[in-house]
């Protein structure tokens, strides 16, 4: 599942969460902090997850 970073407008508060693709479409994001609904998708960095190491 991708994680989406996002930045609360009222507190300046970052946070990411991990959802699918159609939670992020149907769901509004609130803050975690602040409980603030004015929240904006910031870009992240893409990262993969696997079972090898290297």
């Amino acid at each position: 599942m991708p994680t989406y970073e996002y930045i609360c407008d009222a507190c300046q508060h970052k946070f990411s969460l991990i959802r699918s693709i159609a939670e992020h479409d149907r769901e509004k994001v609130s803050c975690p902090k602040c409980k603030g609904k004015k929240v904006k998708q910031t870009l992240s960095l893409f990262t993969a997850k696997t079972n090898r190491k290297s």
